[in-house]
């Protein structure tokens, strides 16, 4: 059968963290508790098969993105299959190819630069020359207020070209249509019917092309997405999905906070905050295809609406077994029922906490102070709570004793002796168009020039920032930046005490080995020492 639509969610991207690349590699594998286990076993040599590798763990989860807009386009009667990770399915792709779809519809939720799609839609172009391709999602929405933005002499946006689309004509990417919304559902569904059709596209509101070397935009349109939109049917979505027993979810959408970082585009047309009666029966229908983790992608769950403790008493009614994990502020749990909370399956949560000093917090609009993240971190951490902690580096008044307040900060809720593991990953500071500190008038305020990772204010510069971000790599002894891959079940084997103590000897090897002074017996030796045969 003819497909409607390829739906590509992601090309594959790399973390902007400051501390991923940081981390333990054994034969150029990411030092991953599976990872770990099969060296260990074959002394000092990776084997394949790894046992344990690519399920169970948060980053097997697949990218929501590429579900909702399949459960979407299923829902409107549409025949559509879904290529989660571009790359590393290409081979399915093109036996896809084979089905003759009508569109390729490419998400970019998790694409933040023009170049990142330009070499995606080339790569696909070499296999599907004469192939229809459709863009949406964040980039193409971003790139449009940065178009408008251009107007404004005191917005940089020459600098923004060779990242934003719309700008320039410098390696546009070769796409036929351009879904310019922050949703874009419903406008997706209507060019695969007019397509399926074969009528004209000129008049599909909220869109753009690229003719005679210019862009042409559509009219502007209201396509906020209804309520019954952000529910997935979870019964339909194809097996595949559910091979990691990883799944990720959302339970609301949007965010209320002005955080001064941060680009995303806020629309309260588009907050939502899904029914509990909802939210049940889709953890309960993904429980019923074999997911074991679950994580809710929420930029803030449930908008921090304040009603953690009955979610998670209706989660423990209901007999939900999966263990999660969120994105949640630090506010939202200082009231919180820690032993509950655990009941309820949460088994993690994330924190942007992004610094410990007062001054900084506030130049960054965080509406939060060190004191609260002092309460929240102990609490949870002594409940059993494990907490991902993220955490940025040269923010505007970012000093170096700015910086060791929060180094200062990490170590003491580090807690060997708490049943919670405390994890971190360091971001350098990002000065991103759209993020309020990108404006001309705070720039001023700070004297900050430059564009993304190359920038300098009055106390501080990008070089500078990265260097702080080592120092305080190593200064760290008793906890470990995050390893998203980890086999989430061979952790939970170990036992908490264990698991902490191989979280710390693994990120002491990872020190030992960037200063060169690491040989395979020595790490064959400080794993055995804290890992059961």
């Amino acid at each position: 059968m003819a497909l409607d639509a390829i739906i590509i969610s992601d090309s594959g991207v790399d973390s902007v963290s400051g501390t991923n690349p940081l981390r333990l590699n054994l034969d150029g594998r990411i030092a991953y508790i599976q990872v770990v286990l099969n060296y260990l076993k074959h002394r000092g040599r990776i084997v394949t098969p790894v046992e344990g590798d690519n399920v169970m763990n948060w980053a097997a989860a697949p990218k929501l993105n590429g579900i909702y807009l399949l459960n979407y386009l299923t829902k409107n009667n549409f025949e559509a299959e879904l290529i989660n990770s571009y790359y590393k399915e290409k081979d399915r792709f093109k036996l896809l190819l084979q089905r003759s779809p009508r569109t390729i519809v490419v998400s970019t939720t998790y694409m933040h630069r023009k170049h990142s799609l330009y070499t995606l839609i080339k790569d696909i172009r070499e296999l599907a020359p004469d192939a229809f391709i459709i863009a949406g999602g964040p980039l193409i929405y971003l790139s449009y207020f940065m178009l408008q933005r251009s107007q404004d002499p005191r917005y940089d946006t020459e600098s923004a070209k060779g990242d934003y689309l719309f700008l320039d004509m410098d390696q546009e990417p070769d796409v036929n249509l351009y879904i310019v919304s922050l949703g874009g559902e419903k406008i997706l569904s209507e060019a695969l019917d007019r397509i399926d059709r074969n009528q004209a596209l000129d008049d599909l509101p909220n869109t753009a092309c690229l003719k005679n070397n210019a862009y042409h935009f559509s009219r502007r349109v209201d396509d906020a997405a209804q309520a019954e939109d952000f529910f997935i049917d979870w019964a339909s979505i194809p097996e595949a999905v559910f091979k990691s027993g990883s799944i990720p979810m959302q339970a609301s959408n949007g965010c209320p906070y002005d955080c001064a970082f941060c680009n995303f585009t806020k629309d309260h047309r588009f907050a939502f905050i899904k029914p509990i009666d909802q939210l049940v029966a889709e953890l309960k229908a993904v429980m019923t295809r074999g997911a074991r983790y679950v994580w809710f992608v929420d930029d803030n769950f449930r908008l921090g609406k304040g009603d953690l403790n009955a979610v998670c008493r209706r989660f423990v009614e209901e007999g939900i077994q999966a263990r999660w994990m969120t994105f949640v502020r630090a506010s939202t749990l200082e009231d919180i029922d820690v032993q509950l909370l655990r009941q309820a399956g949460c088994c993690e949560v994330q924190l942007g906490l992004e610094s410990a000093d007062t001054q900084i917090l506030r130049n960054m609009n965080k509406k939060a102070d060190a004191d609260l993240y002092h309460r929240v971190l102990e609490k949870l951490l002594s409940g059993g709570i494990n907490c991902s902690c993220y955490f940025i580096c040269g923010f505007p008044g970012e000093t170096p004793d700015t910086v060791q307040r929060t180094r200062e900060f990490i170590k003491q809720h580090e807690y060997p002796d708490f049943e919670g593991s405390l994890r971190w990953s360091i971001y350098p500071f990002i000065l991103t168009p759209l993020s309020p500190i990108y404006k001309p008038d705070m720039r001023q305020k700070f004297d900050l020039t430059g564009y993304l990772h190359q920038w300098e204010h009055r106390t501080m510069n990008a070089e500078q920032a990265k260097v702080h971000i080592i120092e305080t790599f190593f200064e760290l002894n008793n906890s470990g930046p995050i390893y998203r891959g980890d086999n989430q079940d061979m952790l939970r084997d170990l036992g908490p005490a264990i698991a902490k103590k191989f979280e710390a000897v693994r990120h002491q090897l990872s020190k030992a080995a960037l200063k060169g002074q690491l040989a395979k017996q020595e790490i064959i030796q400080a794993f055995k020492q804290v890992l059961p045969s």
